[in-house]
């Protein structure tokens, strides 16, 4: 592209442009490295004058893709430029009504075209924050709020994810059927509590209420990933709507209590036995309890947790598929600090024995010293 006519259509001026196309009309044909046009690069620096100008001479250039699949109208909408975005699709409406009356396409058609990630403007101004443009375009066309991206993003879910309330409201009010997919098989109640955006979720708990029990394509369910993350707050205000999604597993067969486990956060396992007392009860594809998970991952705190939950009581001598018991795995894993603590406890078994006929003490044998040790004590005590 000539840098002069660069020049011009960054900086606004109109009369320069002017006397520039006059002396050379071919200009406008002139692309930069990306594919861009003369009328991308007005769209971009947001200069009404300056797209004006260029859209009268050369109309065709409206429809025309860069390298990137981008239209005029999504580089406008991404930049936020509400003026040109405006004046664009206008033009996108006049050019798409007569082209209806000659029977060549349908209304919108062009507005909802998406570029090579299939992204559409809305998506554009919704993932740059660009409020005013959001409004505009959905009082256009609401419908474009239902289109969702290759990567299955639709605009409700990116307004989510980055954590603008005032956009999500906006397509909220403006098409109640909205897309709410996203990335992965996820929603935008996904990406609400990933992103530990609250005010979002009791948004969208209010509006999408079925969102909560959606799984995405792991198994998981927004209470998993609050429980991942240990948002106890969370967890808790989507058992208090639904308490079924505590025992949903993802496809590795983990429940919210297993990942709250592996990943310690004993408050939230609290959380979920005070709502679902039995939940205590559910094992991965292995057999393994909340307890074996804590510790194979070596959380002594969820260990402490768990013995001293009543309604978890009857994980403490829980056999795994492998007849393995806590105790068992503690003295596989060498975690050292909590054979110790269950060695201690009263309740454990010692001498369980998996399904190889091993008992802790086969497993290592300097754990008899310690036991020996914790019967002393008890007997001087």
């Amino acid at each position: 592209m000539d840098s002069r006519l660069y020049r011009v259509a960054k900086s606004g001026h109109v009369f320069l442009l002017r006397q520039l196309l006059n002396e050379n009309p071919r200009l406008l044909t002139k692309l930069t490295p990306q594919g861009n046009t003369p009328l991308h690069i007005a769209a971009q620096f947001g200069h009404k004058g300056v797209v004006v100008e260029i859209y009268k001479r050369c109309g065709s250039l409206l429809t025309r893709l860069n390298s990137s699949g981008d239209s005029p109208v999504h580089v406008a909408a991404r930049c936020g430029h509400l003026s040109s975005v405006d004046f664009l699709v206008r033009e996108v409406l006049s050019a798409e009504r007569i082209s209806a009356e000659n029977g060549e396409t349908g209304k919108f058609d062009m507005l909802r075209q998406g570029n090579k990630v299939n992204n559409t403007v809305l998506h554009e101004a919704v993932r740059n924050g660009n409020m005013s443009v959001v409004q505009l375009l959905l009082r256009v066309d609401p419908k474009l709020a239902c289109f969702e991206n290759y990567a299955g993003e639709s605009p409700l879910f990116l307004a989510a994810r980055e954590g603008k309330k005032d956009i999500l409201n906006q397509i909220l009010i403006s098409a109640p059927s909205s897309a709410h997919g996203g990335s992965e098989g996820q929603t935008a109640l996904h990406a609400a509590v990933i992103e530990r955006h609250s005010d979002i979720t009791e948004i969208l708990l209010r509006e999408k209420p079925h969102l909560i029990t959606e799984a995405d394509h792991h198994g998981r369910t927004p209470l998993y990933y609050a429980a991942f993350l240990g948002d106890c707050k969370a967890v808790g205000r989507l058992l208090e709507l639904d308490k079924s999604i505590a025992y949903v597993f993802d496809i590795r067969g983990h429940s919210p209590l297993h990942v709250a486990a592996m990943y310690g956060h004993a408050n939230v396992i609290k959380r979920i036995i005070h709502s679902c007392p039995d939940s205590g009860e559910l094992l991965d594809l292995n057999g393994r309890s909340v307890l074996h998970f804590a510790v194979l991952s070596g959380e002594m705190n969820v260990v402490r947790c768990v013995l001293e939950v009543a309604e978890l009581q009857c994980l403490v001598n829980q056999a795994d598929n492998g007849g393995n018991t806590p105790l068992h795995l503690a003295a596989i894993e060498r975690q050292t600090r909590i054979l110790r603590w269950l060695i201690w406890d009263e309740r454990v078994d010692h001498r369980a024995r998996n399904e190889n006929g091993q008992s802790v003490f086969d497993i290592d044998e300097s754990i008899r010293e310690t036991c020996f040790t914790y019967r002393c004590v008890s007997k001087i005590s």
